[in-house]
C-alpha cells in the first residue's frame, strides 16, 4: 500500500487510483511527514511538491533526500510550471529518481522505480549550486565533473566493511562480463596494490579533478571511498554495513546518531549472513530500509548476484542480468 502528501494536484494524483494507506493533504514540513510516517510500512511515499513548505528551496530537497528512502519515494512536480532541465540534474544529484508531472509516470514509478540509468540524461546538465538565500541557482558546479558518465561511490559505514574488496568485484564483472568501459579508483590510501589490476588507481583526494578530466572515455568509474567523505563527485554512493553484532556495536559506541545518518540512503548489508527475515528485522530495529543485502563473494569468481545489485543501481539492463544469469547457469546442465 501507498501513502500520499496532497496538495494543489490532489484530485489529479487521486485520479490515478492507486491503493492508498493513508493521505495528508495541506502544506507540511519534511520532519512532519516524517513524523506521521515513522512507524508505517508503506510500498511508495507520493509528495505533491506543493505540499513541502518552502518548496523549491535547496535546503528542503535536500532534507527529503537524507530523509526519506529515495528508492520508494516520488516527486509528483508541478505539471503547469515544468521546472528546468537544471532543476531536475539537481534531483537526480541527490538520489531523488522518481519524479513525473503526469499520472500515467505516477503510475509506473509506484510500479517500478526509476534507475540511475533511467535519468542518467539529466546528469549532464548543469547543476545547482547554493546561494546566500537558499535559492536553487542553475550554474555550473562540483557535479558536472562527472560529464554524463556513471560515477558510483562505495563508502564504508561499519569499520572495515569491504569498500575495496566490492569495489574491485565490480569492476570485474561490468568489464568482464558486460564489457563495459571501467576504471576504479581509492583516495589517499593504497589497498589496490593487491588486487594487482589494470585502471585500478589509487590518488590522492587534491588530484581528483585532474584525474577525471583524463577519464572521458570511461563508462562507469568507481570510487572506493573508504571512509571518507569526497560524496560531492559521485552521482551515486551505496553505503556498506557488516551486519555482525561485533562491528554493530562498534559502530554505535562510536557514533550513537550512525543509523539516523543512513536514512535515505542506499544500504548495502555485506558479508551478510542474515536471511530475509533477519534483514527486514534489523531494518526495522535501525529505522533504515536495506537496499541489498550480500553474503560474503568469492573474489576468485564471477558471482551471478552482483548483477542483481549491478542492475537495481542502473549500470546494467535487466535483460543483461537475466542473460548473464542464464548462460552461467547453462553451465551446469548435463
Amino acid at each position: 500500500m501507498n501513502i500520499i502528501v496532497t496538495n494543489k494536484y490532489k484530485d489529479l494524483i487521486n485520479s490515478a487510483n492507486i491503493e492508498i494507506l493513508k493521505e495528508l493533504n495541506g502544506v507540511f514540513q519534511v520532519s512532519e511527514i516524517a513524523n506521521s510516517f515513522n512507524s508505517i510500512f508503506y510500498k511508495k511515499l507520493i509528495i505533491d511538491a506543493t505540499a513541502l513548505n518552502r518548496f523549491p528551496k535547496e535546503d528542503v530537497l535536500r532534507e527529503l533526500a537524507k530523509t526519506f528512502d529515495t528508492e520508494k519515494l516520488i516527486l509528483f512536480l508541478p505539471p503547469d510550471n515544468p521546472p528546468p532541465k537544471q532543476f531536475l540534474s539537481f534531483l537526480v544529484s541527490i538520489n531523488i529518481y522518481n519524479f513525473t508531472d503526469n499520472v500515467k509516470g505516477l503510475i509506473e514509478l509506484v510500479n517500478k522505480s526509476n534507475t540511475y540509468e533511467n535519468v542518467r540524461t539529466f546528469a549532464s546538465s548543469p547543476v545547482v549550486e547554493r546561494q546566500t538565500d537558499n535559492e536553487l541557482d542553475f550554474s555550473q558546479g562540483v557535479a558536472e565533473m562527472s560529464n554524463g558518465r556513471i560515477i558510483l561511490g562505495i563508502k564504508n559505514v561499519t569499520k572495515n566493511a569491504g569498500s575495496t574488496e566490492l569495489t574491485y568485484l565490480l569492476k570485474k564483472t561490468l568489464e568482464e562480463v558486460h564489457k563495459r568501459k571501467v576504471v576504479a579508483l581509492e583516495l589517499d590510501k593504497k589497498d589496490f596494490v593487491f588486487y594487482n589490476n589494470r585502471e585500478m588507481y589509487s590518488i590522492d583526494s587534491n588530484k581528483l579533478g585532474e584525474f577525471l578530466s583524463m577519464m572521458q572515455n570511461q563508462d562507469v568509474i568507481l570510487v572506493d571511498l573508504g571512509d571518507g567523505k569526497q560524496l560531492d563527485i559521485c552521482s551515486d554512493i551505496v553505503y556498506l554495513v557488516n551486519p555482525s553484532m561485533y562491528r554493530i556495536n562498534q559502530l554505535m559506541m562510536g557514533n550513537r546518531t550512525a543509523f539516523n545518518e543512513l536514512k535515505g540512503k542506499k544500504v548495502v548489508l555485506y558479508n551478510s549472513l542474515l536471511s530475509e527475515k533477519d534483514v527486514n528485522a534489523f531494518a526495522k530495529e535501525a529505522g533504515i530500509s536495506v537496499y541489498f543485502n550480500l553474503a560474503p563473494l568469492n573474489d576468485r569468481i564471477f558471482n551471478p548476484i552482483l548483477n542483481d545489485l549491478l542492475s537495481k543501481l542502473g549500470l546494467i539492463f535487466e535483460s543483461e542480468a537475466h542473460e548473464t544469469k542464464k548462460s552461467f547457469f547453462d553451465l551446469f546442465k548435463n
